[in-house]
């Protein structure tokens, strides 16, 4: 999935990277977490993109996500790397709600 320079540039505050040289690789950790925080709130993640990347709480979920396993790629012994970041299910579940009121907005429509 390709990161426009806007949300490329954010990412790399969240992670604290001032360099160019893991692009690719925060490019791919966004991925992972975009298909995981959207296959989480439904069957068709890649049906809803645009709403995805233009809702508010989704960009709450994915920063800190991408930013876990940026931080993550290496194992600590001093780090318990079980757990992701709490705040994420708990934007994630808010996500769901406010997928389910699209969907009915949508199908009142039609």
């Amino acid at each position: 999935m390709q990161l426009t320079a806007e949300e490329l540039k954010l990412l790399k505050k969240h992670c604290k990277i001032d360099h160019n040289s893991e692009d690719d690789l925060l490019e791919i950790h966004y991925s992972w977490a975009f298909h995981e925080i959207a296959s989480a709130v439904t069957d068709e993640p890649s049906k809803y993109i645009d709403w995805f990347k233009s809702h508010p709480l989704f960009a709450r979920a994915i920063y800190p996500l991408v930013s876990y396993y940026f931080e993550n790629r290496i194992a600590y012994l001093d780090r318990d790397l079980s757990l992701a970041p709490h705040m994420v299910l708990s934007t994630v579940h808010k996500l769901r709600g406010s997928f389910e009121q699209f969907l009915e907005s949508e199908n009142d429509e039609i």
